[in-house]
């Protein structure tokens, strides 16, 4: 290992990849040639000699460190246990199997310091004719799916290149729940949030797997779904902010306030009388004991005041929250 910290870290997570880990990493050393860098393989629990060879790599010279983690974790828990380890000031994350050449991490390098990003993140091109139609039906799905929900800036977050600068990562991945199928949604969502810049960068991929799916199969399919649904309720403002009961108080105030709005409009301009159940729930929630007109301009009014009071007192609680800029309540809404 060089004595001096290295500029970039590469990440290579790797789940039995014995018969070919060693080749990867001379051919990532051979590409690196001449930047001060570091490898750090993390063997996820293989069953196979990939650890016994990325250590080989590693006796031969190359700046290789190598964790082994004993169970199966997935790949986000393996990139995330490899970040612990890591020392550059920008760190990569690159896919063991070299479907996408290494050769792509100097041209994402050369996008950071073009366009000041925070994040370049690689993006595979659909249209090419390695990969089946039935896996380029699919990544399209879900691509739609992503920016439906999550509005993020860039076109595909499944790409196994990503580079990021130290600082995103070590205020990004303590947000981070996902560790499996769906964790580079969650990761650019976290980055996303706190205000660091994403862009991302086409990269060529060599498609070599068998079948219409490659790795992909029901499980993994129906994993990826659920924790893509997992992670927008983690990424929704009930749970990132995590409001406290006076802020939830407030929101259901606020949410009554327009419900009685509403109503009161709608009886000024359509009076209607409801009938069973609702009639009787109405007859107390609605003040029906008090004599219209008076009646319904007076559930107008408590709607309005409703909302109108609830709003001030959430814009209080809220601008109370991004005001912290400590570690606790909010993860660091504002960087230090």
């Amino acid at each position: 290992m060089p004595d001096s910290t290295p500029e970039l870290s590469v990440i290579l997570p790797a789940f039995n990849e014995g018969a070919r880990i060693r080749a990867n990493i001379l051919r990532v050393c051979e590409t690196l040639k001449g930047l001060r860098y570091e490898i750090v393989v993390v063997d996820d629990g293989s069953s196979d000699d990939t650890f016994a060879e990325s250590q080989r790599a590693a006796d031969e010279g190359c700046p290789v460190r190598t964790l082994r983690q004993e169970i199966n974790r997935g790949k986000g828990a393996s990139l995330f246990h490899g970040f612990e380890f890591s020392r550059g000031e920008l760190v990569a994350f690159l896919d063991s199997d070299l479907e996408i050449a290494p050769g792509n991490l100097l041209t994402l390098i050369q996008v950071m310091q073009a366009t000041n990003a925070d994040v370049v993140a690689g993006v595979k091109d659909l249209q090419a004719s390695q990969f089946p139609p039935l896996r380029r039906l699919m990544s399209r799905a879900y691509r739609a799916m992503v920016a439906f929900l999550f509005g993020l800036s860039i076109t595909d977050t499944q790409t196994g290149i990503k580079l990021f600068r130290r600082d995103v990562l070590a205020d990004a991945i303590p947000r981070v729940s996902a560790r499996r199928f769906a964790f580079d949604i969650e990761l650019l969502v976290a980055a996303s949030r706190f205000g660091y810049r994403i862009v991302e960068q086409p990269v060529e991929v060599t498609y070599h797997r068998s079948g219409g799916l490659g790795r992909m199969n029901l499980a993994a399919i129906l994993g990826t779904f659920a924790d893509t649904l997992a992670i927008f309720y983690r990424a929704s403002f009930w749970h990132w902010l995590n409001p406290g009961l006076l802020a939830q108080t407030w929101m259901a105030l606020f949410v009554l306030g327009v419900f009685l709005s509403g109503v009161g409009f709608a009886k000024l301009l359509t009076p209607t009388i409801p009938q069973g159940f609702a009639k009787q729930f109405y007859y107390i929630m609605l003040l029906q004991f008090i004599s219209s007109p008076l009646r319904d301009w007076l559930i107008l009014l408590i709607g309005i005041l409703f909302v109108v009071i609830s709003l001030i007192q959430l814009n209080k609680i809220i601008m109370t929250a991004f005001a912290k800029r400590d570690r606790g309540g909010l993860s660091g809404i504002f960087r230090k």
